[in-house]
């Protein structure tokens, strides 16, 4: 017998030293793709959680639970005590400071009296209903435009890029590597060198797509371009209004990954939740009143005191329009079809954990492991069916 202790696990392995090999390199090619289907169903299941509150009343708890776990077992998304020493390294200890500052236009007040002090590596979002001085407050903050009262100081180290909610104009003639490298031909992301081709294709201009001219893109592929550009040239402050509109969940990813090795100041103004929630630490919000409150219990304290203001519940309830509600009987039935789908995923949960002990118990054993495989395979299509029925009766109940 040969034992090996790996990821604090004692693996048992009966035969030759040869045998063993085997059985090793077996094991790591289990493990590879299960953790390559691990991080597959974790992208799914985040992006399915993105999709946003019409489906979020009737999720079944099972799906929850499973995204929930699968969450927990990531790791932290970054390193802030290393970030934060590189920005430091960078920006030095005074980044922006604005202090009593305020806007008026005419009689009417924007805001008044807010101060915010930013330092090396603070990643803060600014939240409050539209046309409450979002916008306003992070152009101050930007050097765009100055405040009518206050004061707004910048560290002298500072290098601000701000991504705006306006169209910025690209020459035209230029091709997408072309218009990238024109600012800088590489940049530098968690410590590593990137260069423009592979921002491109992180940004999901891939191939040829490349090498298309900037008049010939869309307005999202503009503001992707745009923001590429912005990322290339380095800045040490970064201030992003509404940067998710026109993204997709892929583009999104690709900036969420971007920014956890970002090392530098990070100011959103964003209505993705997830998107703050993913890459903010801090939230301020903008009050009715003219004041910057900062929110140590996040979005979730945010709506919570927008309830209070308003009675009920914050923000518009999206619901399908252009068709009728289905009558009291088909809703009864498609509840009734949800509990008992929801009934046999639970104990399809636990069919497939009890395979999943007698794989392990059995990784030597290859004749009953292939058996085992198979028993799985029939699991998972039985899941996927189930599912499909699911969500084709849920789909009922958010109508």
């Amino acid at each position: 017998s040969i034992w090996e202790i790996a990821d604090r696990t004692v693996f048992r392995h009966e035969g030759s030293y040869s045998a063993y090999v085997l059985a090793r390199a077996e094991r790591s090619r289990r493990e590879a793709v299960t953790e390559d289907r691990r991080q597959n169903i974790l992208r799914k299941e985040l992006a399915w959680l993105r999709r946003g509150p019409p489906a979020r009343t009737t999720k079944p708890k099972f799906r929850i639970d499973a995204a929930n776990a699968l969450i927990a077992d990531e790791p932290e998304v970054r390193n802030r005590v290393e970030l934060l020493r590189f920005a430091t390294q960078r920006l030095g200890k005074n980044v922006l400071d604005a202090e009593n500052v305020g806007v008026s236009f005419g009689e009417r007040t924007i805001f008044q009296d807010v101060t915010l002090r930013l330092g090396p590596g603070d990643r803060i979002a600014l939240a409050g209903v539209n046309g409450s001085g979002k916008t306003t407050l992070i152009r101050l903050l930007a050097g765009a435009m100055e405040p009518t009262q206050g004061e707004v100081k910048r560290g002298l180290t500072v290098r601000l890029a701000h991504l705006s909610q306006d169209a910025v104009e690209i020459p035209g003639h230029l091709r997408v590597l072309e218009s990238l490298e024109q600012v800088r031909l590489q940049t530098s992301v968690d410590g590593r060198a990137v260069t423009a081709a592979t921002l491109c294709e992180r940004f999901g201009f891939r191939g040829a797509k490349g090498r298309t001219l900037v008049k010939d893109l869309s307005g999202g592929e503009r503001r992707r371009l745009q923001l590429m550009r912005l990322l290339m040239d380095e800045p040490n402050v970064l201030v992003l209004d509404e940067p998710t509109n026109d993204l997709d969940i892929d583009t999104l990813t690709a900036l969420e990954d971007l920014l956890d090795g970002w090392p530098g100041t990070l100011i959103v103004v964003s209505h993705d939740r997830y998107f703050v929630e993913r890459v903010c630490d801090m939230v301020y919000a903008l009050m009715p009143d003219g004041s910057l409150r900062h929110l140590p219990g996040g979005i979730d304290q945010y709506l919570e005191l927008r309830r209070g203001e308003q009675g009920q519940d914050a923000g518009p309830v999206m619901q399908q329009s252009g068709s009728p509600p289905p009558p009291g009987a088909v809703l009864r039935a498609a509840r009734k079809d949800v509990q008992r789908i929801e009934r046999a995923l639970e104990r399809l949960t636990k069919q497939e954990h009890e395979l999943h002990e007698q794989m392990a118990a059995n990784a030597t054993n290859y004749p009953r492991l292939a058996e085992l495989t198979d028993d799985g395979r029939q699991l998972t299509a039985e899941r996927e069916r189930l599912e499909a029925e699911w969500l084709q009766a849920a789909t009922l109940l958010d109508v």
